[in-house]
């Protein structure tokens, strides 16, 4: 008799160690599935609820990044810290270059949101044109008369394609 439930035992453990395992697997999958949208979460600029504080950077540093100082808690982690960076550097600079950049830095600043995303985006787009591409296109920008550079822009603003973005009905 012991013998006949002696396969009924083993099959019983090991139905038992297969549900374990299944609900071991679950759990696991729920875990790294969190773990992911947290990571991703983090990755997309939703992680600078542990951004540095405006009023936490020495003076010096506040000093070169005074143009930033409105829009500093809404920059991620990742961007407050290249800023920082920035700003250490700054006294090793050439004093041109420090002028050319507090310029750049209140031009950004004053910029709205759409027209910073549109400044990225042309960037992008600027690398993956070649330098040689890029030199010629300029040098031929620079031999076209006042009038000619005018009527260019008029015509590339003409046809801007519409998006979300620049679409009348959104203004």
């Amino acid at each position: 008799m012991i013998r006949n439930t002696l396969p009924v035992l083993h099959f019983t453990i090991l139905k038992c160690q297969i549900q374990l395992i299944q609900r071991s697997c679950v759990f696991a999958k729920r875990f790294i599935r969190q773990l992911l949208v947290g990571l991703f979460l983090i990755n997309l600029g939703f992680g600078t609820a542990y951004a540095q504080a405006w009023n936490t950077l020495s003076e010096d540093q506040r000093s070169v990044l005074t143009p930033l100082e409105e829009d500093w808690g809404s920059l991620s982690l990742n961007r407050q810290k290249k800023w920082v960076e920035v700003a250490n550097f700054y006294p090793k600079m050439e004093e041109a270059d420090r002028i050319t950049l507090q310029s750049r830095m209140s031009a950004w600043a004053g910029l709205s949101t759409k027209e910073r995303q549109r400044a990225r985006d042309n960037y992008l787009r600027t690398l993956k044109i070649s330098p040689e591409k890029k030199t010629a296109a300029w040098e031929n920008y620079q031999q076209l008369t006042d009038e000619e550079k005018k009527l260019l822009a008029d015509k590339r603003a003409a046809s801007a394609k519409r998006t979300t973005v620049t679409s009348p009905a959104l203004k």
